[in-house]
């Protein structure tokens, strides 16, 4: 079962907004921060510029948020530390895994308290 398409595009909207946030207080070089729409949700991506390019050099994916229809709970979910970069896998953040509240985690992708993310 797919995600309601209005809560697809609130979490569209949530993520487009966080990313602006970041990049708007971010130089170029340090990467900039961007999503990608996926089956349930978004996945947070930061994209790599070469100097004096204006094309991503590399992109890596730093966070997914989706909806678990089984708990009915939105998941933030982060890379594994042990996956290669052509086949990532994705666990539960440890600090924040999941909330009815998607303002909750769209604000702890956007703000990286724990600077694990970006």
């Amino acid at each position: 079962m797919s995600l309601v398409n209005l809560l697809q595009r609130q979490v569209e909207t949530r993520a487009s907004s966080a990313c602006h946030n970041r990049n708007r207080n971010l130089p170029v070089d340090l990467g900039v921060s961007c999503f990608e729409t996926i089956p349930d949700g978004v996945e947070f991506i930061k994209k790599h510029y070469l100097l004096d390019s204006k094309y991503s050099d590399y992109s890596v994916g730093v966070a997914r948020i989706t909806w678990n229809h089984d708990t009915r709970l939105w998941e933030l979910r982060v890379p594994n530390e042990q996956s290669t970069q052509e086949l990532l896998k994705w666990i539960l953040y440890p600090y924040l895994s999941s909330s009815s509240d998607l303002t909750a985690l769209i604000r702890e992708v956007e703000k990286d308290p724990k600077d694990y993310f970006w």
